[in-house]
């Protein structure tokens, strides 16, 4: 009998590798031939999970790092290897989440190793949807599969093939272990959810694709006519009860849940007429929302925060309906100076009430006024035509502005609105969008309906959002931890900081959505673009910290459409021609030295181009001007200019011809700050076009603002202030600059600036002003904080994202960056 699901082959052959290297051997998941299901091991574990669980209110990730602190590098992968067995009984569209998240426990060892790629494609599409209890007691469903490993290794291989030839033995084994550690101290968690996972995944011929035993006594009942002893097991009735519906089923494939089946045993269910890639749509929406109300946290991380600021602003409100003496003292201090308002925008608001009370406070009356009746369409129309557009202009800006006010009425009913949120949000349900002359009235109410839906929408799928906020905030997780893929490279080629510490890259659909994850304007990014399709080869130049290396790479990845299409290697003085393009290697042949030909990453990157002519291949060459650069590149300074002439390679025979594919594109980064600058000829800049990457210039000098803006860490903004201050005392050697990405570092506090200015930025500073030490108090925290002042601009606000670009920009061997391409003519 065949209970397998169909098309989830790459799920069965993971399941299958799992009993294969880790029950009937100690083997490795992930690294075949290095023992990790080991009893020692898994003992490892059981002390620290099992024994020791975490009852804090904390998110499972950080109760795991926590638990895990100091364990030996095989623990912390057997971890990683039983998280994946976990994930792979669920149902999912995509698995970039899982893959980083699995990353993420094999980057806290000591030895991190990489996901196979033919494990990671087994974690979709799944096979079951668990259910809220499975993600709400996820540690216990976690701990059963140790616990479960743990007593198997204690039986010999004689017992361990019966169990696996026998599935009613096996069966009888999983039901009936032993659970006496402390996380199972509480009997009314138990973990049969799992239990029913891991006998579909050992005897998947057997047992049926179901882990709800709900589900199976449902279906038991319901055609209790079909089985011959009532007494029997449940999973030998339902093995009779697919025998006798099979056989009048026809020719597809049965399956329990197909409408027609499931609506005969399933009262509750009600058939969807949703098409296949919407169910797929919201359901991402609504797991990532099960597991922000099954975090417990949803209040601590993201609605107590709003609640606060909605309450400052009811209070403000009821001074402006009361004309209380102090309501102007009341409005500014109750809108926050950052996240969910814009902190610029907010300042905007708090001069214009400063510079036209009278104005202002007619505004707010229309917008604040107590009649419950009036509709907030209504209320938002009035209060726009009041406040000028010279206040605060943008259609979408001055939604978040007054939406954010709304809180003060009722921040449940009124959560804040972000277009940064919501139009991702809609294009990723399928939700249709507001139309394009929506005014900002048409905006908020588009916005509440989208929330009402996913509320309407989560509750079928059996997740209470008790109200809007509730839903936003799930939105917001929903689209700041969205799919992302694993970083699959254990040992990652030194490169400038990331723009986000410890996050791993996402998967954005459009060139907008990177801007927003990259904090950087969209323009920017297209007009790289832009340079890229006009010559190929863009190198982004500027000092240490500034990105250039993460927005590269980002880039890159996203236009190439896959992590395969995208070559790094990084230059230094020893770089070689023969290491990038082609040369002899050390080789032995029938056990004597020799030499064999070798070809690089350049002439590697190539080929792979040329067998996928319609789509864009990227090779990323970090610290490009470290290397020598006419001797690593040779020949492709011709070929760079003229990829449809091929020539021959200095290694290659005579009558071998090389070229470029035009579908190959260079990005490199170059560090301004480095001496070896002047190495960097003529000849090489005008191929490449040139990107400046500056503290003080667009779009980089906004950067470390929107940041902490966007990412909400209230009180922060100071840090922005004293990097400019710094910089200002750096003006000398403008290369010598502090870049943003120091401190671009979530739930950034003021001990993590003090250890980073410590470390990180006071060396550096001291490095570039050798000779001149008397300088270096000039540049102590503590003195730059209290000398620093606020900068109230970002590029967000200025109308024209270009308007303070530079026309020419000095490159440091004294070519406009601008002119760099007509240097030799």
């Amino acid at each position: 009998m065949d209970t397998r699901k169909p098309d989830r082959q790459n799920v069965y052959a993971a399941a299958e590798a799992w009993v294969e290297r880790a029950l009937r051997s100690d083997d490795s998941l992930f690294t075949p031939g290095r023992r990790i299901w080991t009893t020692e091991w898994l003992e490892e574990l059981h002390r620290r999970f099992l024994d020791s669980p975490d009852v804090s209110d904390m998110a499972f990730m950080d109760k795991l790092e926590r638990q895990l602190t100091g364990s030996p590098p095989e623990a912390y992968q057997l971890m990683a290897e039983v998280l994946y067995v976990h994930f792979i009984v669920v149902s999912r569209k995509k698995s970039a989440r899982v893959q980083a998240q699995l990353q993420q426990v094999l980057n806290w060892s000591p030895q991190p190793v990489a996901i196979p790629s033919e494990l990671a494609a087994g974690l979709t599409p799944g096979i079951a949807n668990p259910g809220q209890g499975f993600h709400r007691y996820k540690p216990h469903q976690i701990g059963f599969v140790i616990e479960f490993a743990s007593q198997w290794k204690q039986l010999g291989p004689e017992e361990h093939q019966r169990l696996l030839d026998d599935p009613w033995a096996f069966k009888d084994f999983v039901m009936h272990l032993d659970l006496r550690s402390a996380l199972f101290r509480d009997e009314y968690v138990t973990p049969r959810i799992q239990q029913h996972a891991i006998l579909h995944l050992v005897h998947p011929d057997t047992f049926e694709p179901i882990v709800s035993v709900n589900h199976k006594e449902k279906i038991a009942a319901a055609f209790e006519g079909l089985v011959e002893d009532p007494a029997q097991d449940l999973d030998r009735k339902l093995q009779e009860i697919r025998a006798a519906l099979e056989r009048t089923h026809g020719d597809k494939p049965f399956d329990f849940y197909s409408p027609a089946v499931r609506s005969q045993w399933d009262d509750s269910y009600e058939p969807d007429d949703r098409n296949d890639d919407e169910l797929d749509a919201w359901d991402e929406l609504i797991r990532s929302a099960r597991e922000s109300v099954d975090s417990g946290r949803i209040d601590s991380v993201e609605n107590d925060y709003k609640t606060q600021i909605g309450q400052r602003l009811a209070e403000a409100r009821e001074a402006v309906l009361t004309a209380s003496d102090n309501w102007q003292d009341l409005v500014k201090s109750g809108i926050p100076a950052g996240n969910p308002i814009h902190y610029v925008t907010g300042a905007k608001f708090r001069d214009w009430v400063d510079e036209a009370p009278s104005e202002s406070i007619e505004a707010l009356l229309a917008l604040w006024q107590r009649d419950d009746e009036i509709p907030v369409s209504e209320r938002v129309r009035a209060f726009m035509r009041l406040m000028p557009s010279s206040a605060i202009s943008g259609v979408g800006t001055r939604t978040n502005m007054v939406s954010g006010l709304l809180m003060g009425i009722d921040v449940l009913r009124y959560p804040p609105f972000k277009k940064t949120l919501f139009d991702p949000a809609y294009t990723r349900t399928g939700y249709e969008p507001p139309s394009e002359d929506a005014d900002e009235a048409g905006l908020y109410d588009h916005a509440l309906g989208f929330l009402d839906r996913l509320i309407e929408k989560a509750a079928t799928s059996g997740v209470e959002l008790r109200h809007r906020l509730d839903a936003q905030s799930a939105v917001w997780a929903y689209i700041e931890d969205g799919p992302q893929p694993a970083k699959v490279d254990p040992q990652p080629a030194k490169v400038d900081a990331p723009l986000e510490e410890g996050k791993q890259p996402s998967e954005p659909a459009s060139l907008d959505e990177l801007a927003g994850k990259l904090c950087l304007p969209a323009e920017f990014l297209e007009e790289i673009e832009q340079l890229l399709d006009d010559k190929r080869q863009v190198i982004f130049q500027g000092p240490p910290g500034t990105g250039k290396t993460h927005v590269a790479q980002e880039l890159a990845h996203h236009l190439a459409g896959s992590d395969e299409r995208v070559t790094l290697v990084q230059f230094h003085p020893s770089y070689a021609y023969e290491d990038f393009v082609q040369g002899y290697r050390p080789a032995l042949k029938d056990g004597q030295p020799t030499f064999d030909l070798k070809d690089g990453p350049l002439l590697s990157a190539a080929e792979t181009a040329r067998h996928e002519p319609q789509s864009k291949h990227f090779l990323v060459i970090d610290e490009i001007n470290r290397g020598n650069i006419a001797k690593v590149f040779g020949e492709l300074y011709f070929l760079l200019e003229y990829r449809d002439k091929p020539i021959r390679l200095q290694y290659s025979e005579p009558d071998t011809k090389f070229w470029l594919p035009p579908n190959l594109y260079f990005i490199g980064t170059m560090n301004t700050a480095d001496r070896s600058i002047a190495l960097v000829d003529l000849a090489l800049r005008r191929r490449f076009h040139f990107v400046e990457f500056h503290p003080d210039q667009w779009p980089i000098k906004d950067l470390l603002r929107d940041w902490l803006t966007e990412n909400g860490t209230p009180g922060m903004m100071w840090v922005a202030d004293v990097v400019d201050r710094a910089n200002e005392l750096l003006r000398d050697d403008r290369h010598a600059a502090i870049g943003p990405s120091h401190f671009l570092k979530r739930d950034l506090s003021e001990a993590d600036v003090a250890r980073i200015w410590k470390h990180s930025v006071l060396p550096y500073i001291e490095e570039r002003l050798i000779g001149a030490p008397d300088r270096m108090p000039e540049f102590k925290l503590n003195k730059l904080r209290k000398a620093a002042v606020p900068a109230m601009t970002s590029r967000d606000e200025r109308g024209d994202p270009s308007a303070d670009r530079p026309e020419q920009t000095d490159t440091p061997d004294g070519a406009a960056a601008g002119d760099a391409g007509n240097a030799e003519k």
